[in-house]
Formats: structure tokens, sequence, C-alpha cells
């Protein structure tokens, strides 16, 4: 596969975000486009008095102005000092020709009355630092492109050696960087990295290989000088629970969990698996919150919701109250809140939900309340970092017209950090004293209840490398009546390479569900030499826990005898409604989905006893591998067993063909013609069938879903069976769902009278079917030529195909239909976009009609763009419109490629059966990659059948709409966009002002 200029992204419609992508702004414009007025800041005992926390807790400032200022990251080192980031310089950087203000400071409570009051700078100059993670004689610290080692040498307390450990991390926004540098229970030290990826090595290696995190966040082991991309991605926020696992959270999406690492993935490139993070909420709309404060958000859809979700944090302390631990913080700074979600294990996954419907766990009535990370404290208490600003918004996300806006630094010299802790609490712990105690005691402390004790005495641990430690170690490892220093002993033990297999048999057979996972992620790399420990993973077959039972199926997958079929078969039928489950088991099974289908419907798993969306999903999935591989054999097995199902024999053989249909066009074959690979009589048998489907597929009475996988399977029946249908649906079928997925299975085919199949009624298609009809025509070159045969003739115009379709004709990789199209579609090219701009200035000021605008909207917007509940959300979330200028939604529309939001790049990929597609990347895991386009319709192609990807470097909106409008409408379709939430009394005038 060629990669050439590709930068992968996750789609996320938003126009920006809080501090790893900054969104929102308190006082961002109103109508009139001029700052909410907003009362001063208070003085900290002030704001104290406004924050509001769950009953039986308190709220106690822990440092404020002027020890810290501007702060945005913390953490406490084993001596109870507490480490500060400061941006002092958001968001706009230093002024040209001057240094970065952004410092590092340590804070200690000398007199031990909770108030941090002795603050002195560890290091100072640094640009937009952002997370702090104390290492040895200094502190690891992120301030992309870089993460560096700041160190105290000479014991003077200030910083004298500024290590460059990694460099490489985007920089293209100051507030999509790498973040947080947090250290994991495998001795790996993670970061975020912010959205943006970058090409990352060890500094000063300029032979390194790069390391490409596109899609990817990022782990490095200071003790064992490595490093790897890992799946992600985080934006601002990074944490872990007690057992290893991650979370993360983007803006809108306020808590990610990553379920499935790249490795698994990357290990079967047959695997199109689910993306490699897992949440609650669309790109389009995330988790309610209940602020205090007036909730002013760059764009007004976001208001009550997450829009500047960061610093996630699981609390892990022993302090507060039993109910808390466990549970998921998220800031909300736009909000001046922090929100709780409560955890539920769900297959391997988890779900969520508020502890109270309607309140925050903390919030505050002071707009300048800034919560932006938190952290846990030696005290078990939990802390939170308030950057106490009066605006928290980036100017590049702002109208122009208030990017110089005179508050953008209020705030710059004050901030708070507040501790939450018991009402009741009365005593005031002492400082730790970590550093001097001895291995022998720290390696007792990994079985202290509270994880900032664990993770302290671990990471002391890591730094001494002290052969000591490895007796005591295995002891704890074997004995402890603590889970958790079980845990954190036999990791310890595999970082130093001293993880011996009698500990791992004692895991993987533990009475705690929790330890039997970590054994089975433990043992993972051991299993193919060592069949004691093989036996005792495939014990976990039928493990009673959804999750023990993910990891053995992951674990199994290094494995390569046909010894994991069983097991994993009971893995897939006991979790077959788990996606999670079901890709661990894809992931481990390259060469032997096959057989381990076969597995499944065979006694004693039974596979088809009883019938279940998952159990179909499971064998489709299955199918789909089997085709991927293109073994006749195989394949004809699979349709062998097929054919004997005899109970709800049509669903079961609907999806294990239709996965085998998949997994073939994966690699550029059709089911139909890959039939005359297959022994005559399966061949015929299966033919058959696929004929037979054309009678499901056109009854009307028939369940909608299973009609649309048989008109799926038509892509691949005889054609004079699949000619009458699919032409019959094209037109005369009612539900549009249906004649999609009839042109679709139309422009699968490769027979010449396609083209005018799909051609041919045109005049009389609904817009969204034309765009699938012409999207079928453009990605064959012989089709291609077709289409511009039609348009000469007259039968369709330029104007009939959006815009990335007349580009993808210009640029086609065919030189003749690249030749005839920039002929034929030059009437349709824009004209400069100066002159277009200056042509449609008058609709600023003409005189317009909203109502008019949305439905001018409704014509030529809602294929990706959602107001009002109308649309389909592709773009770029635009119910911010109000706050922008009619100049700036003018320059946005007619000039879309002037500043590009990444998440929305076009991409064109090139696949080696010869197609070509184009679209926004929604997603990409190790194997496979998702684009998106239009009405929300995706193709999914496997990595290995891509010939070539490259970014378009143009936004998915096109240049030329203005083809499609005249100047009225346009001045029209500006003021639906700046009043469309005003409009039919939805919300009164007054609350413009």
């Amino acid at each position: 596969m060629k990669m050439r200029s590709i930068v992968l992204r996750t789609l996320v419609p938003c126009i920006a975000c809080s501090l790893g992508l900054l969104l929102v702004a308190t006082g961002a414009a109103t109508m009139a486009q001029q700052p909410e007025p907003r009362k001063g800041p208070l003085e900290p005992e002030e704001e104290r008095q406004t924050i509001h926390v769950d009953p039986g807790l308190r709220v106690e400032l822990v440092a404020a102005e002027p020890q810290i200022t501007s702060p945005v990251a913390m953490a406490f080192d084993e001596q109870g000092r507490l480490w500060v980031v400061e941006m002092r310089d958001y968001p706009n950087g230093p002024a040209p020709g001057e240094p970065p203000e952004g410092r590092l400071k340590i804070l200690e409570d000398r007199d031990g009355d909770g108030f941090f009051e002795d603050a002195r700078v560890f290091a100072d100059e640094l640009l937009f630092a952002n997370g702090v993670m104390p290492w040895k004689d200094g502190a690891i610290v992120t301030a992309a492109p870089y993460v560096i080692w700041l160190r105290d040498t000479d014991g003077d307390g200030q910083a004298d050696v500024r290590e460059i450990l990694y460099e490489g991390f985007a920089v293209e926004n100051p507030q999509l960087r790498v973040s947080h540098p947090t250290l994991g229970i495998d001795g790996w030290i993670y970061v975020a990295n912010g959205l943006r990826g970058g090409q990352v090595r060890r500094a000063g290696d300029d032979d390194a290989e790069p390391i490409d995190l596109s899609g990817r966040d990022f782990r490095f082991d200071l003790v064992h000088d490595r490093a790897e991309p890992i799946a992600g991605m985080g934006q601002y926020g990074l944490t872990f629970d007690d057992w290893g696992r991650r979370f993360v959270c983007t803006n809108r999406n306020h808590l990610v969990p990553i379920i499935l690492e790249d490795r698994y993935a990357r290990r079967n490139p047959d695997l199109p698996a689910p993306g490699r993070a897992s949440d609650d909420q669309t790109a389009g709309g995330a988790a309610e919150v209940f602020p205090l404060v007036d909730q002013f958000t760059t764009s007004s859809l976001h208001i009550g919701s997450f829009s500047a979700a960061c610093g996630v944090t699981v609390y892990r302390g022993d302090l507060l109250p039993e109910g808390y631990k466990g549970s998921v913080f998220t800031c909300e700074p736009t909000g001046s809140l922090v929100h709780q979600e409560v955890l539920t294990p769900e297959g391997a996954a988890f779900s969520w939900k508020p502890p109270r419907e309607g309140v925050e766990f903390f919030a505050s009535t002071d707009d300048w309340c800034r919560p932006v990370a938190m952290a846990h404290g030696p005290d078990g208490a939990l802390y939170v970092v308030d950057m106490y600003r009066a605006v928290i918004e980036h100017p590049q996300w702002m109208p122009p017209e208030l990017r110089e806006r005179a508050d953008l630094l209020d705030g710059k010299e004050r901030g708070r950090i507040w501790r939450i802790v018991p009402e009741n609490r009365e005593d005031r712990p002492e400082s730790p004293r970590l550093g001097e105690s001895s291995t022998a005691e720290l390696v007792a402390l990994l079985d202290h209840p509270d994880a900032w004790w664990r993770t302290t005495a671990q990471r002391l641990l890591l730094q001494r490398e002290d052969p000591e430690s490895v007796a005591p170690l295995r002891e704890l490892a074997r004995s402890s009546k603590s889970p958790e220093g079980r845990a954190h002993a036999a990791w310890l033990l595999e970082h130093a390479g001293e993880l011996d297999g009698e500990t791992l048999l004692g895991l993987l057979g533990d009475d705690h569900p929790r330890i039997r996972e970590q054994g089975a992620l433990l043992v993972e790399r051991r299993l193919a030499g060592e069949r004691e420990l093989l036996d005792a993973v495939i014990d976990l077959a039928d493990d009673d826990d959804a999750r023990v039972r993910f990891q053995a199926a992951l674990a199994l997958g290094f494995v390569d005898d046909d010894v994991i079929l069983d097991p994993l078969a009971t893995i897939a039928r006991l979790g077959a409604g788990d996606r999670w489950t079901r890709a661990a088991v894809g992931s481990a099974v390259p060469g032997r989905a096959g057989p381990l289908l076969l597995t499944l419907l065979d006694a004693p798993q039974n596979l088809t006893e009883d019938i279940d969306d998952g159990r179909l999903t499971l064998l489709q999935e299955l199918a789909a591998l089997v085709g991927t591989r293109r073994d006749p054999e195989e394949c004809a097995e699979v349709l062998e067993a097929l054919w004997q199902i005899d109970r709800d024999a049509d669903r079961w053989r609907l999806a294990g063909l239709n996965g085998l249909a998949d997994g073939l066009g994966r690699r550029g074959t059709r089911l139909g013609t890959f039939l005359g690979e297959l022994p005559g009589a399966i061949a015929a048998q299966t033919a058959e069938a696929l004929a037979g489907f054309a009678d499901l597929a056109e009854d009307a009475d028939a369940d909608p879903t299973a009609r649309r996988d048989a008109i799926r399977l038509l892509a691949d029946a005889p054609w004079d069976v699949a000619d009458g249908a699919l032409s019959r649906l094209l037109v005369e079928e009612p539900d549009q769902g249906l004649r999609i997925a009839a042109a679709q299975a139309l422009a699968a085919r490769a027979e010449p009278e396609v083209a005018a199949r799909l051609l041919g009624p045109w005049r009389g298609l609904t817009p969204a079917v034309r765009r699938e009809v012409a999207q079928g025509m453009v990605a064959r070159a012989d089709r291609a030529g077709a289409l511009l045969d039609a348009m000469e003739q007259g039968i369709l115009a330029p104007r009939d195909l959006d815009a990335n379709q007349s580009r993808r004709l210009r640029e086609h990789p065919t030189p003749e239909v690249r030749d005839r199209a920039q002929s034929l579609l030059a009437s349709s090219l824009p004209a400069e976009r100066a002159a277009v701009l200056e042509r449609y200035q008058e609709a600023i000021e003409l005189p317009a009609d909203p109502h008019r605008g949305r439905e001018v909207f409704r014509k030529l917007c809602t294929t990706c763009h959602r107001l009002e509940d109308e649309g389909v959300v592709v773009g770029p979330d635009i119910g911010d419109t109000r706050t922008r200028t009619k100049a700036a939604l003018l320059t946005d529309i007619l000039n879309p490629n002037e500043a590009i939001d990444a998440n929305y790049v076009s991409y064109t990929v090139a696949t080696v059966d010869g197609q070509v597609l184009g679209g926004l990347i929604a997603s990409e895991t190790a194997s496979a990659l998702t684009l998106m386009r239009a009405e929300g319709q995706t193709d999914t192609i496997l990595k290995q059948e891509i010939d070539e990807i490259q970014s378009d470097g143009v936004s998915l909106m096109p240049e030329g709409i203005e083809q499609d409008l005249t100047v009225q409408e346009m001045a029209d379709l500006l003021d639906y966009l700046k009043n469309w939430r005003y409009m039919d009394g939805v919300v009164p005038l007054s609350e413009q002002e």
C-alpha cells in the first residue's frame, strides 16, 4: 500500500474546544457581536462560596494567586510537594520577539494548614506547557512539539537541565497539543496526542524511524528506552482506573474508554475492527450538563451539553465516601462545573450515567471559575485545577471582529486549586516522605487502599531498578489480600523481566475477576511456548466475567494452533451481543475464521440453536473474514454449512452470504464471480439461493432489514435475475433507503448494461438517489466515461453533480476521462474566488427573508449540515452561525478552503481493483479506514486493498456553490443562518439583546 500526503482524522464535527481543542467561550458573541457584560473576578474566598458540591462534601482552597497564575495541570511528588504548570500566555502565546511565559512551579505547605503558601519557579519560558509528571530529580512536561524532562541535578530547587525526550508532536494549533503524561500500571508513560498527531521520534536520534501518531495516542518507557503509538485518541485528558484501563476525552465526548488496543487489531489485516475507542456520544451531540452560570458557547447548539470537556479523571482515592470510588469526573470549563459519571460494566466495555439527574458534582455560580484538570493527592482528596479566566477560547475559533477583544487575558494573573473532602473531615494528614522509604517499604505500599500511594511507590520502584525488590514483589503478587496490590506487583515484575510462570498461574486462577483479567493480559506473549499457561487461559473461555473472556480471546490470538478454536468459539457464542468481544475473537483468527465459524455451527456450540441480532452479526462478521481470504475450499465449506441450517434458514443464510460478499468485496472480488472457483454443486446451490433472494428484495411486506440484505446480495446474483429486480427497485420502491441500496447494488456490478440502468431513470430520481447513482458512475473508469457520454447527450447537466464528484472527474486517474471531464465540466468550474466574493458582496446588505433562506438551506446544505433537526451531520456543526458576521459567513460559503478544520479535509482513496473513492476519514483502525460522504453514506476499505491514499487538500464543502445560488438567495441564506434560532417565536427576540 502506498501512503502519500495523509493525515488521518477522527470525525468530530465541532468548531472548537477547550485546552485540547479550545471550543467555547463564556462571553461569546451575541447577535450584535459584542461580549456579554460580566461580573468582575472574585477573590478566592468569595469564589469558594459560589461553589456547590455534593451533600456531605466541602471545598477547600489549596493554592491561589499570587502563588499560582493561570494553572492548567498539577501533580504531587513523593514528598507531598505540589507541581503546577502555568499557561500564562494563553491563548495567543508570547508576543513577537518575547519569550514564552509558561512556567512550572513547586508549591509546599510548610505549616501543615492545607494551604500551599510557599511557591518557587522550577522552570520558566515554557511554550504552551500543559502537563506534568514527577520523575527522578525533576519532572516530565508536555510542551509540544516536545516531551521534556526538566531536571534539577545540583539540588538548588530549579531545573538546570532540559532534556528533550521526544520531538515531533504536532503544533498546528496552540490548544491541540500533546498533554497529560501519566504513568500506567504497566510501567509505560502515556500521553494524549491532542488530536493533531505528529511524526514523533526520540530526540537526538535522527536515524530513528518516526512514529506516526495519526489517529493515535503515544506511550514511552524511560527505563527500557522504547516508545510506540497506541489506540486513542485523546484531546486534553487521560486517566486510568485501578486495573490499567485507559480513558480519554474530546471536547464533546467527555468519557471515552479505550477498549481495543492497536496491537490486537494489527495482527489480523483482514479485520475491519471497530474504532479503538468506545463512547456514548455521537460526533454531533454530547452528554447533558447543568451549569449554574449562563453557558455561552461558540455554537448555540452546545448550550446545556459538553463543548469543552477536558481533564477526565477516574477517582481512585480512599478519602471520599465509597460511592465515589471508580467514578469518572470530567471538567467543563464553559459551564464552570465538574461532571460525574458512575461506570457499569457492559460486556467488554462500560455504560455510565450520572448519580443524580440535573445536578453536577461541582458547579459554581461564578462564571470566571474554569475547571480544566484534576488530580489525586496523598490525602485521598480530589483536586480541581481552576484556571480562573474571563474567556476560555482561542481566537482562531472566534468571529474575526472579536479576535482582538480586550478581555482575552483577563484573569492571567489569577488561578486557584481546590480540594474536595468530606464535610466532617477535621484532621490534616502529614505530608508523605516516600523519597526516604526503603525498597521493602515501597513494595508494601503497593497494598495501600489509595491509588496515589500505590502509583507513587510504583514510580519510585521503577526509577530505582533495585534487584532487591524482586523477592518481595513476587511474594506480594502471589499472596497479598489486596487485588490492586497483586496487580501492581505483577506488572513491576513483568517490567523487570522477572515474572515467573508460577506467579502467572496464580493470577489466572485467582478468585478475583480483575486479577484473572490481568493474568490473561500479562501472559499473552508467553502462551505459544508454555502449554500449562495456555491451558489456564483456555479455562477462562467460559468465565462468568465478560471482561475476562474478552482478554482471554485477545491472549489466545497469540497462539498459532487450532487448539484455540474451541475456546474462542465459546467466548464468541457467550459474547455474541458485544461488539468488542466479537472484535477480540476476530483479531485472534487470522487464517482461521472459517474453521472457527464451522466450530460455532457444529455441536456442542450450536450457534443457530437460538437466533438474535448478536449471533447473526457474529456469523456475518466471521463470514466476511472468510471471504476476505478468498480461499475457495474454505468458502465452500462455509457455504455447505450454511445450507445445512434448517432453523430460520433464510436469516442465517442472508447473514452468511452477505458476510462472504462483504469480505470478497474488500478484496475487489464479487461473490457472483467467485462462485466460478467453487465446486460445481455448491456453486449452483449458492447461485440458486442468490436468485431466490430477488423475490424477498421486492416483497413489500417483508422486514425492511431483510429486504436490504437481500438487495445487497443481488449485486452477486445471476444478472438475468438481478437486472429486473434492481431496476424496478431503483425506480418504483417507495422507501428511499431501499432505492439507495438498489443503486449501490447495481453500481457494484460489472455488466456493461449497468450504466444504462443507472442513468436511464435519472430525471425521475430523488436527489439522494441521484447522488448515489452519480457516485457509482464516478467510481469506475468505464462508467465515468458513460457518465460523460450522458452529459454530452443532455441526459444530465454538469450542475447535477456535486462539486466533489466533478472534481474527481476532472482529476480522474484515467487520462481520457480526465481530459473529457475538464472540457465538459469547464462551465461548472468556479470563478476565481476573489471575483465571486466581490460579486456576492451585495448579499450582505440586501433585504432578506430567513424563511426563504430556510428553503435554500434545505435544498443545498442538508446533505452535510444539520440545523433545526433537518439534515445530516457530516460537515462541521454550524449551530454557531448566529455569532458570525454575514461577511464571515459569505466567505465561509464561497471560499470554504480559506480555513479548513483538519477534521473536514477530503481524501481520495484508490483501491487495487481500480475504484476511486472520496470523503472524510470518519474512522481508522490498524487494518481499515472508513470514508464518509454526503447523506452520511460510508465506504470501508481494508488497508491492504488501498493502492494510494491522498489528502485532496480541500474542504469537503465544495467550492462553486454559487452556481446554484442567486445573489438574492444568498442574502436569504445568510439571513437564515444568522437568525434561525430566533425564527417562528422559538426564542423571543428579547433574548438577542
